[in-house]
């Protein structure tokens, strides 16, 4: 398939981006994705809201991987298509059709009725409900009731990169979200949990609240590195707040921008401050003197705009810091 791809971009580069479409819609069916991140993935791909109506669900995705309203504005000529079982897809581009439009809404078309076959005997259609923030109360404790877990007093949402294998634990599946492909684990028994790999875990709330424990189980896995490959949502507290705020602007903040625009040595010395507290810890855990790197910090506060020093600049480098590791792409 690769090969075939850098012969057409060569040949014919229109052809090359249609087959790319194909080949990523089939990624996805082989991944096992259910209906409402196919249909989040359209949007990424169009650049603009796509939307499903099936028998007692809508589903509209804007192109930033947000929920839309259920209803879709009043009635236009959108392109739309069939996709079985009484459901249908459309695009509502605004204006011309871009060159590609009509091969995602076949393709979505096409996925869609694979999936649903394919899912109505399994489980992992009904984790997608349960965890999306789209579904009514009634989809949701209808999929709760078809995994077992209605009567759970309290559950958790784990989520893992996707090439990561969950533990054994509980029901599991694949779904797309607004930064790619996430493995998501529905957990009973947070005390019996074991990552193998960087995992983020979602803070325990009741069943029909998993779509949030999955939200904060998604901004524990951007939390994570190599160096804390496993964060608890619940001991993240405001910094949730903090993720949710910085995933609505545009831009980094400045004071993120400024942390960015350093080497890796500079970020691997405040880090170490930080975690520290003082420059006499951090040299001796990075193997420096402890002269230099005071000379370093003094140095890094007059770039930064304020001195990490301090207890407010303490906190402010805090603050830039998650936001810097939030605004990573991908999971």
């Amino acid at each position: 398939m690769q090969e075939l791809l850098g012969r057409l971009t060569a040949l014919d580069p229109q052809a090359s981006e249609t087959l790319k479409v194909v080949s990523y819609f089939d990624a996805l069916v082989a991944s096992g994705v259910g209906a409402e991140s196919l249909v989040r993935s359209a949007a990424a791909l169009t650049g603009v809201p796509v939307g499903l109506q099936m028998p007692g669900r809508i589903v509209r995705v804007g192109p930033d991987g947000r929920p839309l309203e259920r209803q879709p504005p009043a009635s236009r000529d959108w392109p739309s298509r069939d996709a079985g079982d009484d459901a249908t897809v459309w695009i509502e581009r605004e204006g011309a059709a871009h060159a590609n439009d009509a091969m995602v809404l076949e393709r979505l078309a096409i996925a869609l009725a694979i999936t649903t076959a394919r899912r109505a005997t399994d489980s992992a259609g009904a984790i997608e409900i349960v965890l999306s923030s789209l579904a009514t109360d009634q989809e949701r404790g209808t999929a709760l009731a078809r995994l077992h877990l209605d009567a759970e007093p309290a559950l958790s949402a784990v989520a893992f990169p996707p090439d990561v294998a969950a533990p054994e634990i509980g029901p599991t599946a694949i779904v797309v979200t607004s930064r790619g492909l996430a493995r998501a684990l529905l957990c009973r028994d947070r005390e019996g949990l074991r990552c193998d790999g960087r995992a983020g875990i979602g803070i325990p709330l009741p069943p029909a609240r998993l779509a949030e424990s999955w939200a904060s189980a998604l901004v524990a896995l951007r939390l994570s590195s190599d160096e804390n490959p496993v964060i608890d949502a619940a001991a993240l507290g405001a910094i949730l707040l903090l993720a949710d705020v910085a995933d609505r602007r545009l831009e980094l903040h400045p004071d993120a921008a400024a942390l960015a625009a350093l080497d890796r040595r500079a970020l691997d010395l405040l880090d170490a401050f930080a975690d520290s507290g003082s420059a006499r810890a951090a040299a001796t855990r990075l193997g420096r003197h402890h002269s230099s790197v005071q000379e370093k910090i003094a140095t890094l506060a007059q770039t930064l705009g304020y001195d990490p020093r301090t207890a407010t600049g303490r906190t402010r480098y805090a603050l830039a810091r998650t936001l810097l590791r939030l605004s990573r792409p991908g999971l």
